[in-house]
This record gives structure tokens, sequence and C-alpha cells, in this order.
């Protein structure tokens, strides 16, 4: 989850995700309850005006009976029911006409209340509504219209035949209970479709904005990595935006940093191969010169044609490193570079060295080879690795060893590595200057100045030249002991990395 690609991406998706449902539940929350107002208030409506046409058709009913008799009073109520599916009673001094089946204790007792007159009863009970008014005569005598309208179609429309049950008497069984759909159910039952389509939309249009913003830094970071591993020719170009749009300017910024960084490197290193060739020349006619005075003059014991022999010599040496370091930077790998064996290579530098310091009593030390093959040069290698050996016998303690290590080694992203480790027993050199070690012509003063000899390129050197072939060198002290530990990481050919991983279980 570190990629900034994917945090985008889920940004993007999670935000419209969450604005589409929430925006939804919003917009379902309204419309229901505007569904509900809607459906409560013309409930109110319609039950208020059956209650005035009952009201009405009551008052109707009473004076037909009183002005016309009986059969006319129940012709008509029965006219009511079929017509307008309303069973009408009257209520006079507490009798009801036309005669019918006692009356249930609810409407009984809605009768029994005193404000009748002013406000009507009104209640819904099944699919019948119950409406009962009190009402005056002309005489002022005062009378109850009850009315029990059948909840169904309007007039005109037929009406479903009853189930069998209520034709034999009997009520059915209460429809079982159903809750109301939310909005999850809406959104995921009849409404499905509407998902599945708008998450490819929404993945689409997050993936690519997420996308827009990515590619751009992924192509910087690209460039900044050929840079780092010696690229400086290496641009971005105008492709990333006009001038305006952030990225495309922070690209124009980088191109522009990375030529001038060119061209000082470029100039430094032009600066020191001329000067080193050109300090080769004076130099060779000064040793020439100091020899054809030693035998005119017959001086060969002089201290001082000594002391500006041993000086002409370190003047070669180190023109000879500032070229070597020249060579090593112009190196560059490529497809037709050849495999190097490390053990060959290693064992030879260390009978060379151990050679070399055996009047010294020191020791160079092997303690494991491993059977590795990098690719590389063969001369560039053996005078990187040769620096280092040779640096851990020169400051090492007299009576002590130099061990030297080669073995293979894997990182976090399983790349395989090639270690050639150097560990000394010297005096070490201090923390905070470890990380300039590798810098050219530095040097530590309390245990490393001009008396030893050093010119502080060797270790620029062998730096310069694993960086070259794609390693790093790591420098520590010894824990708790005397001494300097020297990696030299370099990276394994695929196949023989393969082929000694084999090897090695």
């Amino acid at each position: 989850m570190r990629s900034i690609f994917f945090r985008l991406l889920l940004s993007f998706f999670f935000t419209i995700l969450l604005t589409s449902i929430i925006s939804g539940l919003v917009m379902f929350s309204i419309s229901r309850r505007s569904v509900d107002t809607f459906r409560h208030d013309f409930q109110q409506r319609l039950q208020n005006n059956i209650a005035r046409s009952v009201a009405l058709m009551g008052q109707a009913a009473y004076i037909m009976r009183l002005h016309r008799g009986d059969t006319a009073f129940n012709d008509y109520v029965r006219e009511i029911e079929e017509s307008m599916h309303t069973q009408l009673l009257l209520r006079i001094d507490s009798k009801l006409y036309p005669d019918a089946a006692p009356l249930n204790r609810d409407i009984l007792e809605a009768l029994n209340r005193t404000d009748l007159s002013t406000q009507p009863y009104i209640a819904e009970q099944g699919r019948q509504l119950i409406v009962i008014k009190e009402l005056q005569s002309l005489q002022g005598k005062p009378y109850q219209v009850i009315g029990l309208h059948h909840i169904g179609p309007p007039p005109g429309m037929k009406m479903p035949p009853p189930p069998q049950e209520i034709r034999g008497g009997r009520m059915p069984p209460p429809p079982p209970f159903e809750p109301k759909r939310g909005f999850l159910s809406y959104y995921m039952g009849d409404k499905w479709v509407r998902l599945l389509v708008f998450l490819p939309i929404a993945g689409i249009i997050c993936y690519l904005l997420a996308r827009s913003f990515s590619a751009p830094l992924t192509r910087l970071r690209r460039t900044s990595r050929q840079i780092a591993s010696g690229d400086l020719s290496a641009r971005i170009g105008t492709s990333l935006g006009k001038p305006g749009n952030e990225v495309g300017d922070l690209a124009r910024d980088f191109d522009h940093m990375a030529e001038r960084m060119e061209g000082l490197v470029t100039g430094q290193k032009r600066l020191l191969s001329d000067i080193s060739h050109e300090l080769r020349s004076p130099l060779a006619r000064l040793n020439l010169a100091l020899e054809l005075a030693k035998k005119r003059f017959n001086a060969e014991d002089d201290d001082n044609l000594a002391r500006i022999g041993r000086e002409s010599e370190r003047l070669n040496a180190l023109i000879g490193q500032l070229l070597s370091l020249t060579r090593s930077e112009a190196f560059l790998m490529d497809k037709d570079t050849p495999d190097v064996a490390l053990p060959e290579l290693i064992q030879e530098i260390v009978d060379d060295v151990r050679f070399e310091t055996s009047t010294q009593h020191k020791t160079i030390k092997v303690l494991s080879l491993e059977p590795l093959i990098v690719i590389g040069s063969m001369e560039l290698l053996h005078q990187a690795i040769e620096n280092v050996i040779r640096n851990g016998a020169y400051y090492t303690f007299a009576h002590t060893e130099v061990h030297v290590r080669l073995f293979s080694k894997a990182d976090a992203i399983q790349q395989q590595w090639a270690v050639i480790q150097v560990r000394d027993h010297g005096p070490g050199v201090p923390e905070k200057k470890i990380p300039y070690l590798k810098e050219p012509f530095f040097r530590v003063a309390e245990a490393r100045d001009r008396n030893s000899g050093g010119t502080g390129l060797g270790l620029a050197i062998a730096h310069q030249v694993v960086q070259q072939h794609g390693g790093h060198i790591s420098i520590c002290n010894v824990p708790n002991q005397h001494g300097l530990i020297v990696e030299i990481h370099l990276p394994l050919a695929r196949q023989k990395a393969e082929a000694t991983q084999g090897h090695l279980e």
C-alpha cells in the first residue's frame, strides 16, 4: 500500500462509492418521507371526504324516512350500499334504522361519546372505515348517522370475488409479516443492475485518474535512478506537460538540474584527466634529470636527491591513481561484458599481498571462497578488491590477521549478491568519519595521515568501480573490538545466481 498509484486509486474509488451511497441514502430518505407524507395527507383528505359524504347521505336518509316512510328509506339505504359500498345506519332514540345486527363494542363506545356533534368519529378497521356523526333535525331533535364504508376500488370497478373461507363464514389467516424494504435491499434487490454498472465505471474512472497522477512520478523516478546509476545524460523531456502544469514544470526543473550536474561532473572529470596527463610529462623529465644528476655528480647516497626521488615516486603513484579513477568512471557495462570468477581473482590478490607483508609479521587469511561469478571488468575489479585488501593489510596491527571471505547473500527482494568481506585488526575509524571514507583525498588524521603514505584514493577508486558494476561498499567498525570491516557487494549474473543457489542447496 506504499505505492502512490494504489493509494490514489483507492482514495478516488472509495470517495466516489461513499458519495454515491450517502447521496442515495439522502435521496431515498427524502423520497420515502415525501411519499409517506403524501400518502398520509391523501388518506386524511379521503377519510374527511367520506365522512362528509356519509353525513350528507345520512341527513338525506333521515328526511326520506320522515316524509316517505320506511320503504323508501330502506330502498335508499340499499342503493347506497350497492353503489357506494357504504352501509348506512341511523340511530334515533337509541334505535337503529334499518334493523341490523348488533354493533360491535368500538362503535357502541363511540356512540356514547358526548362530542359527536362537534367532531365526527372516524376509525379504520381492516378494510372498513367507520364514520359516526351526530346531526339535528329541523325540529332540533338529535340523531346519529353511522357509516360503514368498505375500502376498495372506486365505484364502477368490479370487486374481486371474496375468498372461499369468507364465503363459508370463516376469516382467512392473516398474511405473513413483510418488513418494509430499506435502501440496501432496494439497491441490492431489484436495482442490482445499477450496482453492477456503477462499480466498473467508477473503477475505470478512478484508475485513469490515479494513473494520470502516478505515471509522471514513475517516469521521474525512473530517470532519477538512471542518473544515480551514472547515466548523467538521462532526461525526462517535455512530454509530461506544457508550461504552467506543475508536473511538467517539475520535469523541466529536473532536466535543468541534471544538465547542470552533468556539465559540472564532466568538467571535473576532464580537468582531473587533463591535469594527470599533463603532470606525467614533466614528472618523467624530472625523474630523468634526477638520474642524470646522480650519475654526473656521483651522488647516489645524497639524502636530498633520495628525498626528491621518493617524492617523485609518490607523485607518480598519485597520478596513476587519478588516471585509474578517471578510467573507472568511464566504464559502462553492456551485453558483451565478460564474466569474472571471483574466487581465482581474490586468491591471486591475497597471494600477492601476503607475500609483500610477510616481513611485517602480518597474515592474510582466506576463511571462505564460494564459487561465485559476476559480470564486469577483470582489471577494474582486480584494482578495487586489491585496494581494499591492501588497506586492511596496511592498517592491521603486527602479529594479527586480515580475514577475507567470499559468500553469497540475498536481499529483501531476493536479489543475489556476491559479498567480499575484508576484516582487519587495526585501530578502526571514528564512527562520524566512516561515511567520508569513500570520498577522494579523504584521510583520517588520527591513523591515516600522510606519514602513512596514503593519498585517500584507494577506497574512492574501489567505490567508483563497484558502483559502475551495479554494487556498493559498506564500512563499519568491529563491534566492541579493534578493526574495520569493509564489504564489497556485487550483483551476481542471473544464470550464475541460480546455479550458485542450487549448488548451495
